[in-house]
């Protein structure tokens, strides 16, 4: 059973209008109620501490989740790696930009979305907490570590088994994207070398830190023909 009609990307920053700059530098545009989309996705900024990022689903069926075996707390269920996903029961806010489109535009600098990577230490626990929850593999790997990819129709989530200790990520490709990294290196964004180990001159791939606690993967790559 799915966990609801419609997502988002809670991201919890100290100043909401500092944040909202930020990101519109990045390509994304500002729906209101501070919510800011790539296209793809919908970033909520939330004034205050909390776990970043974070999802939220509405349009929940909690009580038919909880039937189903999932381990709801109050609003929110916890996979075993500890991503966070409030749950709740009032009626979507808005629609998603990929609802009842052939293909959803590219509005931002950093390409197509990807997915939400995250690191985790078991990719068969983590996967079948995701499954529960009702997302479907359309891809699942064993190198260069085991990882694949999660689809619920709304959102893709990438687990990545692996000992990083990193936050949960936004993923963006873009067949140019070495040259939209130096771009944003040129302008004082935060870009650092995705293998620590690696060419620190290489703009390949790149990991763009902001200052607000949420990390983007910038890869090189052409991923048009992929969902949503």
């Amino acid at each position: 059973m799915k966990l609801g009609s419609y997502v988002e990307i809670l991201h919890y920053v100290d100043d909401l209008a500092a944040a909202g700059a930020y990101y519109q530098k990045l390509g994304l545009d500002a729906l209101g109620d501070d919510v800011y989309t790539d296209g793809r996705y919908h970033l909520h900024l939330v004034q205050g501490a909390g776990p970043n990022p974070a999802l939220r689903y509405f349009g929940s069926d909690i009580a038919a989740l909880k039937a189903g075996g999932l381990a709801i707390e109050g609003d929110r269920l916890i996979s075993p790696a500890g991503v966070n996903i409030l749950l709740s029961s009032d009626p979507p806010p808005r629609a998603l930009p990929h609802d009842n489109v052939a293909r959803a535009p590219d509005i931002t600098r950093l390409g197509k979305f990807g997915e939400l990577s995250a690191f985790i230490p078991d990719i068969d626990v983590e996967c079948a907490f995701w499954e529960a929850a009702g997302y479907e593999s359309i891809g699942r790997y064993a190198q260069p570590s085991p990882w694949g990819i999660w689809f619920d129709r709304i959102m893709l989530i990438g687990l990545h088994q692996d000992d990083v200790d990193e936050p949960f990520a936004i993923c963006h490709f873009s067949p140019d994207m070495k040259e939209v990294n130096g771009q944003l290196k040129a302008e004082g964004f935060d870009l650092q070398p995705f293998d620590m180990g690696g060419d620190p001159s290489d703009l390949t791939y790149q990991k763009l830190m902001t200052p607000y606690g949420l990390m983007f993967y910038l890869f090189t790559g052409d991923i048009s023909d992929a969902n949503p």
